[in-house]
């Protein structure tokens, strides 16, 4: 064997060896920060005007602050959707936090909007799916899709504009209050998860959260 061909093998089995240890890493590291039960927390779960999904006595709730326009909390939503199927263990806070601008403001208001209706897990799950613009045709059509009434939609927002702005605002608080950077961010539990993660990861989270 040559000196370059040795050379060359000892290299690559290097490489190997680093990349492995680094997904070791990234395996076996917490894959979120455990906050507890304090103050703050327990204000964000006893929020009267966040969104709830799944049965109201489970183990463990994760708590989503989202932006509609925002790539990969959409990504991360379908993650999650799937970690959590069929399970009755779990149930979901939504927090809308629209921080990427007009469009993102605007869906958040028609999404919080339509809870009084009774509509916001279909608007919201047709929202975060979506392929296309988040414009005002996409909202509607969002509505109307979940069988809601626009024209309602539209006096509601005028008719509950405070109370929509405050649970805007008091959303934004908590974020501060987390130490929150942008979206997505999930408190699972006592576990706080700063960004994406992929069905394995939402899968790992619940079961810390579950410790």
């Amino acid at each position: 064997m040559t000196w370059r061909r040795r050379d060359t093998l000892q290299f690559v089995a290097a490489l190997l060896v680093g990349s492995g240890a680094a997904l070791t890493f990234q395996y076996f590291r917490p894959i979120g920060e455990k906050v507890g039960e304090t103050p703050t927390v327990e204000s964000i779960l006893a929020d009267p005007d966040a969104p709830r999904t799944g049965p109201a006595d489970a183990a463990i709730t994760i708590i989503v602050y989202t932006d509609y326009d925002c790539p990969i909390c959409r990504q991360s939503y379908g993650a999650m959707a799937d970690a959590i199927a069929g399970r009755k263990d779990v149930r979901i806070l939504n927090k809308e936090w629209p921080v990427l601008g007009p469009r993102s403001l605007r869906a958040a208001k028609v999404a919080l909007a339509a809870d009084k209706q009774g509509l916001y897990a279909p608007v919201h799950d047709r929202l975060m799916r979506r392929s296309g613009r988040l414009d005002e045709a996409e909202l509607r059509t969002a509505i109307e899709q979940a069988g809601g009434d626009w024209a309602r939609i539209e006096a509601d927002l005028a008719t509950d504009a405070k109370r929509i702005d405050a649970a805007l605002a008091r959303v934004s608080t908590e974020a501060f209050a987390l130490g929150l950077q942008g979206t997505p961010a999930y408190l699972i539990g006592p576990v706080l998860v700063r960004g994406g993660l992929d069905e394995a990861g939402f899968r790992r989270a619940l079961r810390e959260a579950a410790k």
